[in-house]
């Protein structure tokens, strides 16, 4: 297993709003059927900052969901799609779900 961490700094509103649409109008739809990932989308509106933690099971898993993501993306080419300000891969070595 693996993560992406993708972080958005010192965006204007407009950045926000529309990094915020891009993800609900593409990147989840994109990735909802795909296998082996868990993923979650911050935003931090006060501070325009957002953040991306996907989890994947394999890189062949990362490889079909960023395939699909990018199919999303050649439909409108010309959407505004804000860069992210870091982007950094890390070894998962631990983890908890569901403790009580």
């Amino acid at each position: 297993m693996f993560a992406m961490v993708l972080s958005f700094d010192g965006e204007s509103p407009e950045d926000l709003t529309a990094g915020i649409e891009h993800v609900n109008d593409e990147v989840i739809p994109a990735l909802a059927d795909s296998g082996g990932l868990h993923g979650w989308w911050l935003a931090d509106r006060e501070n325009g900052r957002r953040l991306t933690v996907m989890v994947w099971d394999t890189r062949e898993h990362y490889d079909a969901g960023m395939a699909r993501i990018q199919e999303a993306r050649a439909k409108d080419p010309g959407r505004h799609r804000p860069a992210p300000s870091s982007v950094a891969r890390f070894e998962v070595y631990g983890s908890v779900t569901g403790a009580r």
